[in-house]
């Protein structure tokens, strides 16, 4: 690219007259910086050590010595602006897509694809990591569950909005029966609450041509359960009528607890929170300000489902009964 276009792309100003014309490539991090590159410097104490590895032009905002006259100096007003109008033409030509997945949609993709797909990569939702990614990669699809990492990067972003021909059979919260075009699914580790994100993600593998497989699906972050007993060990379905839920979203909590008092009004549910947060459907949830409160009412409270929002298994359970039964 040459620098001309460089600054009409990121709406910087040339500060200088180089000798330098073009660039190669592009990097945020002053380590990753290669004779021929473009650095963004994020802070303007590494410009000089992007200029030792051989950076061919740096773009900076605020004031900065040149001390390299025949590289080129392009002051921008924002730094973070630059990068992802710099990004945005890059997708372009690139002619790759960015998809926004919800957290419980992410997981899904990750639970059921058979390998490593070729075809789309995962951001995380720090820009500075996914620009580099996007920035050094040729992948055909990016997916991100950050509505405003996956704006910046494309306008046109794109959601899951089709799915693919399926319906439930049978169910509990804790597991699904379900059939998927013309195959069945015996008691999958699936809450209902979530059968219509996998259609989606279902229905995203098949257009893409990503392999998958449904019976690989795995309880996920977004819910994972533990049959418990009193003392909060493990146990077994059917010698205990106590299940912890570990979610962390309180929307996926009010979903689960309005599915249970359909299913029976004798269903006791709880849930735990750290202070202040509200849920639609439990008018008092218990409010913790740490592991140890979470455990003393958990171990105090009567319930036959508990929901523990932003608390981790390994947390609650002791480690021998987290490492030994999942579910």
């Amino acid at each position: 690219m040459t620098i001309e276009n460089l600054v009409n792309i990121i709406g910087g100003e040339l500060v200088n007259s180089p000798k330098i014309t073009k660039i190669e490539s592009a990097t945020i991090y002053p380590s990753k910086v290669d004779s021929g590159d473009l650095y963004f410097a994020c802070d303007l104490q590494s410009i000089q050590k992007a200029v030792d590895n051989g950076a061919y032009a740096i773009v900076f905002e605020g004031d900065v010595e040149i001390t390299d006259p025949e590289i080129a100096y392009i002051k921008v007003e924002s730094i973070k602006s630059a990068t992802v109008n710099f990004l945005r033409y890059v997708v372009l030509q690139k002619e790759s897509k960015i998809f926004y997945f919800k957290d419980i949609e992410i997981s899904l993709l990750k639970s059921i694809v058979s390998r490593r797909s070729s075809i789309y990569s995962i951001l995380t939702n720090d820009w500075q990591k996914s620009f580099e990614a996007v920035l050094n990669s040729d992948y055909e699809i990016y997916i991100t569950s950050s509505k405003e990492l996956a704006n910046s990067i494309s306008p046109n972003f794109l959601e899951l909005e089709e799915s693919v021909n399926g319906y439930i059979i049978s169910d509990t919260l804790l597991r699904t029966t379900f059939k998927i075009e013309k195959y069945v699914y015996q008691n999958a580790e699936l809450t209902p609450i979530f059968f219509e994100n996998l259609k989606k993600v279902v229905k995203f593998c098949q257009k893409n041509e990503a392999d998958y497989d449904i019976n690989r699906l795995k309880y996920t972050k977004e819910f994972k359960p533990f049959y418990v007993e009193k003392n909060l060990t493990s146990a077994n379905k059917g010698t205990t009528e106590q299940v912890l839920i570990f979610v962390n979203d309180l929307k996926t909590v009010d979903l689960a607890i309005e599915y249970l008092r359909k299913q029976s009004k004798w269903i006791k549910s709880i849930a735990l929170t750290p202070p202040k947060n509200k849920l639609e459907t439990i008018e008092k949830p218990f409010w913790y300000n740490n592991t140890e409160e979470a455990k003393q009412i958990l171990k105090q409270e009567h319930y036959n489902f508990a929901f523990c929002y932003r608390l981790a298994p390994e947390e609650i359970l002791n480690r021998d009964s987290y490492e030994g039964s999942l579910f």
